[in-house]
């Protein structure tokens, strides 16, 4: 893996992405707002699913996936850029395998509970009991993979192998 890392950081946008003033800190701008409109949106949906403003109809809530949808493209770029400038600081760090799986099993099971508790709320039924455990379990999900994002910070032992 050393001679893989060592490739990318002596690559031409790996060098931009760490030596430019502005390169590295820009695309974190990015990355912040990708997660906020994805983990954003997902906690509302959840905190909905969980009984939070019963009032508002669930199945309108369908109109937050387009805006999660731009915020993991956003996301995913500009994590790709991030992790460019810094490959070895993030792929020997555990907890970035934890922020993925967290982020990833959140994401999955919002889709899973979209299409299947949407069309209940559409056609007036009542959710099961077991959506708020779901629900919940999305939540800390989400929850997570923000913890697990900002300990990347503080838990990296490698920085760079060359």
């Amino acid at each position: 893996m050393t001679e893989i890392f060592t490739a990318i950081e002596q690559s031409a946008f790996s060098i931009f992405m760490r030596e430019d003033f502005y390169a590295y800190f820009i695309a974190l701008i990015f990355h912040s707002i990708g997660m906020a409109l994805l983990i954003g949106g997902g906690i509302l949906v959840s905190l909905r699913i969980m009984g939070l403003a019963p009032a508002a109809r669930l199945e309108r809530f369908a109109g937050f996936f387009p805006v999660m949808w731009a915020g993991l493209t956003l996301a995913v770029l500009s994590g790709l850029a991030l992790l460019a400038a810094y490959p070895a600081k993030a792929l020997t760090n555990p907890v970035f395998g934890l922020k993925f799986a967290s982020l990833i099993a959140a994401a999955a099971l919002m889709m899973w509970m979209a299409r299947r508790y949407f069309p209940l709320a559409a056609a007036g039924e009542p959710l099961p009991p077991r959506a708020k455990w779901l629900a919940a379990l999305t939540l800390a999900l989400w929850l997570g993979g923000v913890v697990f994002g900002k300990l990347l910070l503080h838990t990296a032992t490698v920085l760079m192998v060359s």
